[in-house]
């Protein structure tokens, strides 16, 4: 008897998934710049810029160089967190600066933009450096005393007027400078005492308004006191 063994052959099939590379969809974010400045009568100017998507939303990071376009100078940098700088010293006259915003890689697969300010025009006006001097000092009651204010600058003589004051009383408004930047005054009705002489400078297109350190003029007192002294 013949025994036939039957062999069945079991073909198992294994699927094994297929695998693709993940890859990141950069995102490219436009943005956009606005400067503005202001100045005050110290000479310091404030740059300060706003860097938004073109949606107007935040941008994340990056930095801003401020440029004078008139010298081609960098003024400073900042974050764009902070975006403000001061500069000190200007030369007085007319600027042209600009915000360039360097953009940032640093939040991939967000890519985000630079860009650059329109160019912001400015007339900046100089701090000019203002004295005021007396012609005599002590002097005796109703005597004549010459009041001087000198207005000095490195760069060209300003013009303008200059009001003097015994502390917040005027004594003479709208003295007008001279072509070397000097305004006199000569008055006898100064009021006994020590006064608290002021000259004030009020500017004109080229330097901001200004204003001396305190003269201490003293009208009697000095000479009453020695007066005294004799006597006694």
């Amino acid at each position: 008897m013949n025994v036939c063994n039957s062999v069945f052959l079991t073909v198992v099939a294994f699927a094994y998934p297929a695998v693709s590379s993940a890859q990141s969809i950069i995102q490219s974010e436009s943005t956009r710049v606005t400067l503005v400045s202001s100045s005050d009568s110290a000479g310091r100017t404030t740059l300060t810029a706003s860097v938004t998507t073109l949606q107007g939303g935040g941008v994340p990071g990056g930095s801003i160089q401020f440029i004078d376009e008139a010298t081609l100078a960098v003024l400073g940098w900042a974050d764009v967190a902070k975006p403000s700088i001061v500069v000190d010293h200007l030369p007085p006259g007319q600027h042209r600066f600009r915000a360039d915003y360097s953009g940032t890689m640093n939040y991939l697969p967000l890519m985000v933009q630079p860009s650059q300010s329109a160019v912001l025009v400015q007339n900046v006006r100089g701090a000019p450096d203002v004295s005021v001097s007396s012609s005599e000092n002590p002097c005796a009651p109703g005597a004549l005393v010459t009041l001087t204010a000198v207005i000095s600058s490195p760069d060209s003589p300003p013009t303008g007027a200059v009001t003097f004051r015994d502390g917040t009383h005027i004594l003479a408004a709208h003295v007008g400078l001279d072509r070397a930047g000097t305004a006199s005054f000569t008055t006898s009705a100064l009021l006994d005492g020590a006064r608290a002489i002021t000259a004030e400078y009020e500017g004109d297109g080229t330097y901001a308004p200004a204003a001396s350190r305190r003269l201490l003029q003293d009208v009697g007192v000095r000479i009453q006191s020695s007066q005294l002294q004799r006597v006694e």
